[in-house]
């Protein structure tokens, strides 16, 4: 008789699963070729994250989640590409001048970006571990986990990190968000 293995064990304990997976996909996609397709991106990501599944916990919820986030990062994903496919000169915009200068000096990146000085201040007030944080998640939309390899370390340190340096942003920035009206929207 042959062990049971943690595949065996994975797919014993997903396969219930997989016709509700197949409709939330339906129902996300609209189409049934995209909806196996993004099943099985989730369960590949499932099974590569098998040892993180807290034995007890729900394993549906768990999957739906993984299928969701598989889902909006499809998304996201393809976005970026349906813009940049539509542009010509893509090779200019991404090795732009302007773009590597402003790489070379975020300072002035954040000005271009908008940013009031006071806002570009508070952040350039910040030690750098924090600042690095809130450049990658807040001001670029990095996801908390791409944030995590790109600084090399770990997730919860990252959450810390930005959890921190937000905590000193508002209270670097209470009394410029009252002057704009900002602080009473926040609380």
């Amino acid at each position: 008789m042959r062990a049971v293995t943690p595949a065996d064990e994975f797919l014993a304990q997903i396969t219930p699963h997989l016709p509700r997976l197949t409709s939330v996909g339906m129902r996300l996609t609209r189409q049934r070729s995209e909806a196996q397709d993004l099943v099985q991106e989730a369960l590949t990501k499932a099974w590569a994250n098998w040892h993180r599944f807290r034995p007890g916990g729900s394993l549906g919820a768990w999957l739906s989640r993984i299928l969701v986030n598989t889902f909006i990062s499809r998304h996201r994903h393809q976005r970026v590409v349906d813009v940049t496919a539509g542009r010509s000169d893509i090779a200019e915009h991404l090795f732009d001048a302007g773009r590597m200068d402003a790489c070379s000096a975020p300072e002035a990146a954040w000005h271009a970006e908008g940013l009031s000085d006071e806002v570009a201040a508070a952040l350039a007030a910040l030690p750098e571990h924090y600042r690095e944080v809130v450049e990658l998640v807040d001001l670029h939309g990095l996801a908390y986990r791409e944030a995590s390899e790109q600084l090399g370390c770990p997730l919860g340190t990252v959450m810390s990190r930005l959890h921190r340096a937000r905590r000193l942003l508002r209270d670097q920035l209470s009394d410029y968000a009252q002057q704009h009206g900002l602080h009473a929207a926040a609380a």
